[in-house]
């Protein structure tokens, strides 16, 4: 009897049950991307003195350190300007903990976002803005 009843519940769940793995929030390759606008410098915060020196820091490093190891980045911004944006606009704190957490996915694994390729190498592009983009120089 038991058993006529677990069935009696068991199988409606075979019945109705989807076939296959599916992604409960899609793929994200399914992603939208908005266009690419400039940034607008009205918005950024206003410098800290410790905003201030890391962007000295952030300077030293991309004008004497970048160009005597060369430039590794995977991404556009590179690491180093994402930083100094984030930090530009979203003041020390939070623009620091965006960096680091790009320095994190510093790396050559596969990118399911929006990559742009230039000079025939495939960047990962990942700006330092919520809804607006920044141009690249």
């Amino acid at each position: 009897m038991r058993r006529l009843t677990l069935l009696f519940f068991l199988i409606p769940l075979f019945v109705f049950a989807k076939a296959g793995y599916f992604e409960p929030w899609g793929k994200d390759s399914d992603i939208k991307h908005q266009s690419l606008k400039t940034f607008d410098n009205k918005k950024t915060k206003k410098k800290s003195i410790i905003s201030k020196v890391a962007n000295k820091v952030i300077v030293f490093h991309q004008k004497v350190i970048s160009p005597v190891c060369g430039s590794r980045s995977n991404f556009r911004p590179t690491s180093s300007r994402y930083m100094q944006l984030a930090i530009q606009r979203y003041g020390f704190l939070k623009g620091f903990t965006m960096g680091c957490d790009r320095l994190l996915r510093e790396n050559s694994d596969p990118w399911l976002y929006r990559k742009i390729i230039i000079d025939n190498i495939e960047y990962k592009f990942d700006p330092a803005s919520d809804k607006k983009y920044i141009t690249l120089k």
